[in-house]
């Protein structure tokens, strides 16, 4: 990477030029050459075309680090369980017998749907458990991001000579998580440390031909309250 590409990223989170001020557009625009020419990472409200594929952004103050999505949001939410075996309490099998009051026979009734709730309930309650848990681990928009990036990693592995050495090694700093902390397994996640980092993922996918655009939902504060 050239001197000069590699301290326009610099700036974009180490102080001098903000990110998303007046200067900073101008700076993108008057340095094509800084980025290579190379479509950037899009920046919150920015219009973005429908077409492809999209790795959305969202920082996390906590960990220091951006979140990545796959044409989603990290407040996405489990969809409803589509239980194909969950069963209905069926009281037409119940027959009043002829010594039995109307009362007897409702308490029976209701005595048999409490335990029929309570033996279904919590397998019901289960099947809801296993479905969050599957989808926090393989659905969700985050948990997505990661085979995605890996079959990226996988491409670019086999044309590394389509990219630039230093993208190359720049988006090396993306990490994955499998768990956030012990007994907690739900938490699968690639993430990015930097500005940097998703403007390298950018000219990577480009350079290999994905048609996914890089788009920074939620930027770092700090970046933000500078603006």
């Amino acid at each position: 990477m050239s001197s000069d590409r590699r301290d326009f990223l610099k700036t974009l989170t180490l102080g001098g030029i903000a990110l998303f001020t007046a200067d900073w557009f101008k700076l993108v625009d008057e340095t094509k050459a800084a980025s290579g020419g190379k479509i950037l990472p899009a920046l919150p409200g920015e219009k973005v075309s429908g077409e492809g594929d999209q790795l959305r952004a969202f920082w996390n103050d906590a960990e220091g680090y951006f979140e990545l999505c796959v044409n989603g949001t990290i407040y996405d939410e489990v969809p409803d369980l589509d239980d194909e075996d969950e069963e209905e309490f069926d009281s037409s099998e119940f027959e009043q017998d002829e010594d039995e009051s109307d009362d007897e026979f409702d308490e029976r009734v209701e005595a048999a749907r409490e335990e029929w709730e309570s033996e279904h309930g919590s397998s019901r309650e289960r099947r809801q458990e296993e479905h969050e848990f599957d989808w926090y681990r393989r659905s969700c928009p985050g948990a997505q991001a990661v085979p995605y990036l890996q079959g990226l990693f996988s491409a670019l592995d086999k044309k590394q000579d389509a990219v630039d050495a230093s993208d190359y090694a720049e988006v090396g700093t993306i990490d994955f998580y499998d768990g956030s902390c012990p007994g907690n397994d739900t938490y699968v996640a690639a993430t990015a440390p930097d500005y940097a980092t998703l403007a390298a993922l950018q000219r990577v996918l480009v350079a290999l031909k994905w048609n996914c655009r890089v788009v920074i939902v939620e930027p770092n504060p700090e970046d933000e309250a500078k603006a």
